[in-house]
């Protein structure tokens, strides 16, 4: 009670400042102006108030045109004036005071009001932000992204030291009219443009409860595909309102584990969940986003707001012992190093923050640094920044994977858009990315690898690949038959080459209909064999791969995922270097 009153305390104030005033601006095709209603408050993020309890009057802003507006509290007004970035980083101004905040679909959430520390939610008028509806209860229901997380146990095999092990997880489910649609998955290691999961469903309104069954008809799950009736998913059997479980058992050879996916619609706070229960991002990373009124990111820990609900500062950012420079780098540096960290490296979550230093060849700003009770851990959040407009910068999270040892946990763009940096910058990034990983190539010291490549269940049927691999930094899976551009042969999301032994060439193309953007590229001699070269993609990665009949009896295919194979770069050294037998 004592929060809520000094909660309406600062209220007042601010509604002691304003005076009425108000007019309009004119007409505008933005589809950001319009009237957006005060819905809530809090103090901290995490407690929220109506606002129609504490005012009779009506509390609202309303953007006009010319970058005009009114700003309303408990039904006295005053005139404002706002400006927008492309990022939607909304600011108001009024009488020599300044509130700033977000406005992204539909929404605008304030995280100070005029000076006050007190956030603020409006909701656009006559707009819904959840997704579009078509009539259809039962498609209204299951259609749109959703967020939670996934579990395994009763592992062997290769996943044997995986058991009990959870992660956070998002989807999106697609169903049309004809009842027909796809499911797509991704947990922390890929994303929605690299999906964990691709899977084809029909939706039936029978089941034990309103929202019918969904079945799974063909699809896949990671390495291995989903056929149907795989899923049987039955919202009426789980604990929880808007809760779905999609359980399975995933088998490839001696490699097995169970499965169970928890999800909820996006915007769902699980406040009916434990805390045991709840995704592991929820408070850090979840939370604030939807508070904000953002939608799903494309990749978990993307759009990571500056600041969580569930952090304790542990040092200001002058006690700190945190290293800390000025950040200052330029604009296109910026831009460039977003594209780098967001679809280039693919070990972006194993870079520390020495190895981002090393990118931008300058100290981050230091920010502050945070313990998080939810995760455990020490927190520390780095800038870095534009020197010819300020207001761009990179925003990264850090956390405290060993002692001393921070490691990049998530990050987010300020000033510009992301997917612009992309459509600007990628091809160039790349080829810088490959330039620089020739130049440390050939300063690498390399190490002898060998290894026999058996067919599946036909130990008799086998391949021995020699070649030359960096002493460091390239690691190799047994179980998934792949080198892997990581010292650590399980992470997920780095590059590899993989190796597939069959005993006729045309036994690779099995999944070939399941291809998309299928193409032939060069031949490659590898070994002194010729291999017919292509490239497409499947289970949510980019292949490039190579195949060839060895003898009679015997076919190799050799896939690169995730890495480039440009002339000069370690991938090209370690094929040219290949001997098969």
């Amino acid at each position: 009670m004592k929060k809520i009153v000094s909660l309406a305390l600062a209220l007042v104030l601010v509604l002691s400042l304003t005076a009425c005033g108000g007019k309009d601006g004119g007409k505008s095709a933005d589809p950001n102006l319009g009237k957006y209603i005060g819905t809530e408050f809090s103090s901290d993020g995490d407690s929220w108030y109506s606002l129609a309890d504490l005012y009779d009057g009506e509390s609202y802003i309303e953007l006009k045109s010319g970058g005009k507006g009114v700003f309303c509290l408990g039904g006295e007004a005053t005139d404002i004036k706002w400006s927008l970035e492309s990022d939607g980083s909304l600011t108001l101004k009024r009488d020599g005071l300044e509130s700033n905040g977000l406005l992204q679909d539909g929404c605008i959430m304030l995280d100070d009001l005029w000076g006050n520390e007190v956030y603020t939610l409006y909701e656009k008028e006559g707009t819904d932000a959840s997704p579009e509806k078509t009539g259809d209860d039962l498609l209204d229901w299951w259609n749109g992204d959703w967020y939670g997380w996934w579990k395994m146990t009763g592992c062997s095999g290769y996943y044997e030291d995986m058991e009990g092990d959870w992660w956070d997880i998002c989807g999106n489910i697609d169903i049309g009219a004809d009842k027909t649609g796809v499911v797509r998955l991704w947990d922390e290691d890929y994303s929605r443009d690299s999906l964990m999961a691709k899977v084809n469903v029909t939706l039936s309104t029978a089941g034990t409860g309103e929202h019918g069954t969904m079945t799974s008809e063909d699809g896949q799950f990671t390495d291995i595909a989903i056929e149907h009736a795989d899923w049987i998913v039955d919202p009426g059997l789980a604990d929880c309102d808007d809760l779905i479980c999609i359980d399975g058992y995933y088998e490839n050879g001696d490699d097995e584990f169970y499965y169970e996916i928890y999800l909820r619609p996006w915007g769902t706070y699980w406040d009916d969940a434990d805390e045991d229960s709840r995704p592991k991002s929820y408070d850090d990373w979840y939370l604030p986003l939807i508070k904000a009124g953002k939608s799903m990111p494309d990749a978990i820990g993307a759009d990571a707001p500056a600041s969580s609900g569930d952090t304790k500062s542990t040092a200001p950012s002058g006690n700190s012992n945190a290293p800390s420079g000025t950040g200052l780098v330029s604009e296109e540096a910026v831009q460039k190093g977003y594209v780098w960290m967001n679809e280039v490296n693919n070990n972006i979550f194993d870079t520390t923050y020495e190895g981002l230093v090393d990118y931008f060849g300058v100290e981050g700003e230091f920010v502050k640094e945070e313990y998080s009770d939810h995760m455990k851990r020490n927190q520390r959040y780095y800038k870095w920044v534009s020197k010819d407009d300020s207001s761009h910068f990179l925003y990264v999270n850090f956390a405290e994977e060993e002692p001393g040892v921070y490691k990049v946990s998530a990050f987010n763009t300020s000033g510009f858009s992301g997917k612009e940096a992309i459509e600007k910058y990628l091809d160039t990034v790349k080829a810088e990315a490959a330039e620089a990983d020739k130049a440390a190539t050939a300063n690498t010291k390399m190490k002898d690898f060998a290894v026999t490549v058996t067919q599946f269940a036909h130990d008799d049927v086998a391949v021995k690949i020699t070649t030359k691999i960096p002493e460091s930094g390239w690691s190799y899976d047994e179980g998934k038959k792949c080198l892997v551009e990581n010292d650590d042969p399980t992470a997920f999301g780095a590059g590899a080459i993989r190796f597939e032994v069959r005993a006729n060439v045309e036994d690779f193309d099995y999944y070939k209909d399941d291809f998309e953007n299928y193409q032939d590229i060069d031949d490659r001699v590898i070994g002194g064999i010729t291999f017919k070269g292509r490239t497409y993609k499947r289970i949510g990665y980019d292949w490039i791969e190579y195949v060839a009949q060895i003898d009679d009896g015997r076919a190799l295919s050799i896939g690169l995922t995730d890495i480039d194979c440009v002339p000069g770069t370690m991938p090209d050294v370690i094929l040219s270097g290949m001997t098969i037998k």
